[in-house]
């Protein structure tokens, strides 16, 4: 069965549709909150992005993918835990994803620990949390999930006709954001010239710990 149709059986009570569907998807969703969330709250998140694609599948309308949809429901629940945390915390001004970076002190120590001693990952990853959050969603759906512009255009709710644009505009800001940081300019530059690259490699180095983790 292809995700339209484990989500439409899901809505009509098949649990084990839901099941396949949250296996198939699960990784893809911890990895858009890893970092961005405490540790300990990443799994509760994910749960909650289910709960919640399973209350609105008589939503979906199967004009994009479920992915898309699922993925559109995660920024809306991290937006809401961030503004919960600083409602509770101090009640500061409000959030803007599109202009103000990640609001994640102590959240990041759970991806940055995975790149202690790789020096080109780690300069990325400390410059993507430096980005606006919008723009990090863009990078890191667009090189490790494969979304497409018109997916991304959905989730960031823009129009499709900017997501080159937005994408070509958060690459120059994370090269400058790596080039800020304090590092050999030999290591800089290799790092800026082959961004692809290293956005692979950071994915992929995920995956490789999430699978020995879950295994």
């Amino acid at each position: 069965m292809d995700d339209h149709a484990l989500l439409a059986a899901w809505r009509d009570g098949d649990a084990a549709a839901g099941q396949a569907l949250v296996e198939k998807h699960y990784e893809a969703v911890y990895r858009f909150f890893l970092g961005k969330a405490d540790p300990e709250a990443c799994e509760d998140l994910v749960q909650a992005t289910f709960e919640v694609l399973c209350r609105r599948a008589g939503d979906f309308r199967g004009d994009s993918t479920v992915r898309t949809f699922l993925f559109g429901i995660a920024r809306h629940k991290l937006l809401r835990y961030w503004d919960d945390k600083r409602i509770a915390r101090d009640r500061r001004g409000t959030f803007d994803p599109a202009t103000d970076p990640a609001p994640t002190a102590g959240a990041e120590r759970s991806i940055v620990s995975l790149f202690a001693a790789r020096d080109r990952e780690m300069l990325v990853v400390q410059g993507l949390r430096s980005l606006p959050f919008d723009d990090q969603v863009l990078l890191e759906l667009k090189d490790y999930e494969g979304l497409k512009a018109r997916e991304l255009a959905e989730i960031l709710e823009i129009p499709p006709g900017t997501v080159a644009s937005r994408l070509h505009r958060a690459r120059k800001r994370l090269a400058e954001a790596v080039r800020r940081l304090e590092a050999s300019p030999d290591l800089v530059e290799r790092t800026v010239t082959d961004l692809d690259g290293a956005m692979r490699a950071i994915r992929d180095r995920i995956v490789a710990t999430r699978g020995a983790d879950r295994g």
